[in-house]
C-alpha cells in the first residue's frame, strides 16, 4: 500500500493537478474538478511593534503573597494607580481609565487602558509596574501576524518539488513508506480553515480564540467555531493562511485531486487566533494552553488533544519580552507537545521575534527549489533546521519558487465548498514550518508503530537536526539555518529506533571550546577527566552573545534539575570552581537561558 503513494504523487497526482486546473470541469470521473489557480496575493510582513499606533492592551502578572493577593482583587484599579504614579493620564490628564479583561490559562491578567498610550507612555507605565515587587512580569499584549510572505510576482503552474525533489525537498515520498501521520492530531493555530474536499475528511473540532469581535471579522467572540471569516481589511485581499497551512500539514491525498500533505493520515485541529490585522498575545497563549490539553477559563477542555502544535505566526519581540507566550510553550511541553513555530520573514536574525526565540520550540527557516536560504527568511542561532518556503526571485525553474497549497477562490468572505475550492501559491517560512509540523506527526506514528514511545519534543529536535540534508548552497556563515533541510524519511526511519543516550563532548585540560550555538532551551553537554591530586578545578563559559547558564556534576551527566554546582549569572560570564576535585570525570552542561552564539567554554584543573 505504502510504496504506491510514491509513484502517484512522483507522476499520476501531479498530473490530475494539472487535469483539473486547466481543464476546467472536463475530469471524467472522481470529485468535482477543483477550479483555476488563485492568482497569489500579497503576503503580510511581521509587525515590527504595536507602538506605531500605540499600545492600549498590556498583561500582568502578580506573583503570590498577601500584596499580590490585594493587587489580584482589584487588577485594573493597580493598572490605574500605577498610571498615575507614572504620570500617564487620560485625555484630560486625569486618571486613565483601566478595564480588566480576563484571566488568563498560562497566568496573568489582560486589562485594556481607555485611550492607545504612545511609546513614551507605555514605556513609563511598563516601568512602573515592574518596580513593584509584587510583579512577577509585565508585558504589551501586542499583536502578531501571520509569517507568509507572497511578492506581487507572476503566477506559476502547481508543482509539489517541496515534497519530491530529491536534492532540495524533504522526501516525503520515501517517508510514506514507513508512516503517513495515522493517529496524530496537529493543532494548527492561525486563521482558522474554510470547508475544502481536499480537507475535510482530515479535520476534526478545533475552536475560535479571538476574543475581539473587531478582530474575529464573524460578528461574535470565543465560540466552537473556527472557520475562517475571511482576515480582509480595505488594504489586502484575504489569505485563506490558516487552510493553506492546514493543507500543507495534512490534506487528503491520494484522491485524484487537490495536492498532498506531508501527513496525510493525521488529523488537523484549527485554532482560530488570526483575524483582520493579526491576532493578539493573549489570545495566542490561551490556545497554545488549550491545543495541548490545559485548561482555559471559560472554554470546555479540549477532547482531543494535539501532540504537535503548528505556529506559522510571530512579531517583533524577543521572547525574553513576550513571558506570556514562553509561559503556555513551557505548559504545552511539559504535557508531551512539539512545538513548530515560523522563523519570521524579515531577513533579521530570529532571535528578536516571537514566538520564534522562545525556548523549547522548533524553530523553521526557509529555503528555496535552489537549495538555498529563502531571501527573506529571518537566520540565526534560534533556527533549528530550514524546510523548503519558496524563493519567488530565485529558483532552476519558475514553476517551482512557489509553496502550493489549500485555499478559497474568493477575496473576502469565503465561497462555501466546493465552488469556492482553490489551489493558493504562497512563499515563506509561515509555508515552511508545517512541512515539520506534519514530518512530526510522520514520526510519532512511526514511532507507535515500532512499538516504542512518542518522542518527546527534545528528541524530536534533536532527530530533526540530526537528519538534515545539508543546504545545497551553504548559507554565509553570518546568515545561518540550523544544520539544513527537512528530510522526512530520515527522521522517520531514526523515530523508530532506540535513541541513543546523549553523547558528552570530550573537554581538554586548559583547551577552550569555541562557538558554542544555540538557541534558547538548548543544551550541551561536555565531560573533563581530573586526575588525582588536581588542586583545582575551574569550568567557564565567556565571551559572544546571549545567556547561557552552567551546571556541573561528578560522575554523572549534569542536568538543570541534576547538579552538584552551577552558575547562573545574567550573561554568558559564568564560572564554577572546585578546591581539592575527587579524581574521576566531571560533567558540565551548558544551557543557553536565551538564544546564545559564539560562546567559549574552557576547562582546566
Amino acid at each position: 500500500m505504502k510504496a504506491k503513494f510514491s509513484k502517484a504523487v512522483q507522476v499520476p497526482l501531479a498530473t490530475a493537478i494539472v487535469m483539473a486546473l486547466c481543464a476546467g470541469t472536463a475530469m471524467a470521473a472522481g470529485p468535482a474538478p477543483m477550479p483555476r489557480l488563485k492568482q497569489a496575493q500579497p503576503g503580510v510582513a511581521l509587525a515590527s511593534s504595536t507602538a506605531a499606533a500605540g499600545t492600549d492592551r498590556f498583561i500582568v502578572k502578580y506573583r503570590t503573597g498577601p500584596m499580590a493577593r490585594s493587587r489580584q482583587l482589584d487588577v485594573a484599579g493597580s493598572i490605574r494607580d500605577a498610571a498615575a504614579r507614572a504620570g500617564v493620564g487620560g485625555a484630560s490628564r486625569s486618571k486613565l481609565g483601566v478595564e480588566h479583561l480576563r484571566h488568563l490559562a498560562a497566568g496573568g491578567d489582560v486589562v485594556r487602558v481607555s485611550r492607545k498610550l504612545d511609546a513614551v507612555d507605555a514605556t513609563r507605565l511598563l516601568e512602573q509596574l515592574r518596580a513593584d515587587p509584587s510583579v512577577e512580569y509585565v508585558q504589551e499584549d501586542f499583536l502578531k501576524q501571520a509569517t507568509d510572505f507572497v511578492p506581487d510576482d507572476t503566477y506559476f503552474t502547481q508543482l509539489q518539488w517541496d515534497y519530491m525533489n530529491t536534492d532540495v525537498g524533504i522526501h516525503a515520498p520515501a517517508a510514506w513508506d514507513a508512516s503517513t501521520g495515522e493517529g496524530v492530531v496537529v493543532a494548527v493555530l492561525d486563521t482558522g480553515y474554510v470547508d475544502h474536499r481536499d480537507l475535510a475528511a482530515n479535520i476534526i473540532p478545533g475552536y475560535d480564540f479571538i476574543h475581539d469581535p473587531a478582530v474575529a471579522g464573524d460578528g461574535d467572540g470565543r465560540d466552537d467555531d473556527a472557520h475562517d471569516a475571511g482576515d480582509y481589511t480595505e488594504t489586502r485581499n484575504s489569505s485563506w493562511h490558516g487552510t493553506h497551512v492546514a493543507g500543507t500539514v495534512a490534506a487528503v491525498t491520494d484522491n485524484a485531486t487537490g495536492v498532498a500533505g506531508v501527513a496525510f493520515n493525521a488529523k488537523v485541529q484549527p485554532v482560530r487566533v488570526l483575524g483582520r490585522g493579526g491576532g493578539y498575545t493573549s489570545d495566542i497563549a490561551d490556545a497554545i494552553v488549550w491545543a495541548s490539553g490545559g485548561s482555559v477559563d471559560g472554554v470546555a477542555d479540549n477532547p482531543t488533544p494535539a501532540e504537535v502544535i503548528n505556529l506559522s505566526l510571530g512579531g517583533a519581540r524577543r521572547c525574553s519580552e513576550d513571558p506570556v507566550t514562553q509561559a503556555a510553550i513551557d505548559g504545552a511541553i511539559g504535557r508531551g507537545v512539539t512545538v513548530v513555530v515560523a522563523a519570521g520573514n524579515d531577513n533579521q536574525d530570529a532571535s528578536n521575534f516571537s514566538p520564534a526565540s522562545c525556548a523549547g520550540v522548533i524553530t523553521v527557516g526557509a529555503s528555496g527549489d535552489d537549495g538555498a536560504r529563502s531571501y527573506f527568511s529571518n537566520y540565526g542561532a534560534a533556527v533549528a533546521l530550514t524546510a523548503p518556503g519558496g524563493n519567488a526571485t530565485s529558483g532552476s525553474d519558475p514553476e517551482n519558487r512557489w509553496i502550493w497549497s489549500l485555499g478559497n477562490s474568493s477575496s473576502t468572505d469565503p465561497v462555501p465548498s466546493p465552488e469556492g475550492d482553490a489551489i493558493i501559491g504562497m512563499i515563506g517560512t509561515s509555508q515552511a514550518a508545517p512541512h515539520v509540523a506534519g514530518a512530526v506527526a510522520l514520526m510519532q506514528a512511526a514511532a507507535i508503530d515500532a512499538g516504542r514511545a512518542p518522542l518527546t519534543p527534545e528528541q524530536v529536535k534533536n532527530v530533526l537536526r540530526a537528519t538534515a540534508t545539508p543546504f545545497t548552497v551553504a548559507p554565509p556563515s553570518n546568515r545561518q539555518q540550523g544544520t539544513g533541510i527537512l528530510n522526512a524519511a530520515l527522521a522517520v526511519a531514526k523515530a523508530t529506533e532506540d535513541l541513543p543516550d546523549e553523547e558528552a563532548i570530550a573537554l581538554a585540560n586548559r583547551v577552550p571550546e569555541t562557538g558554542l550555538n544555540g538557541a534558547a532551551g538548548d543544551s550541551r553537554l561536555y565531560q573533563i577527566s581530573v586526575p588525582e591530586g588536581a588542586r583545582s578545578l575551574n569550568l567557564r563559559t565567556y565571551g559572544g552573545s546571549g545567556d547561557v547558564s552552567i551546571y556541573v556534576a561528578y560522575d554523572r551527566p549534569a542536568s538543570d534539575l541534576d547538579f552538584d554546582r552551577k552558575s547562573a549569572r545574567p550573561g554568558n560570564s559564568e564560572a564554577v570552581v572546585m578546591t581539592n576535585p575527587a579524581a574521576g570525570t566531571y560533567y558540565v552542561r551548558v544551557v543557553g537561558e536565551t538564544v546564545f552564539s559564539n560562546v567559549t567554554l574552557l576547562g582546566l584543573y
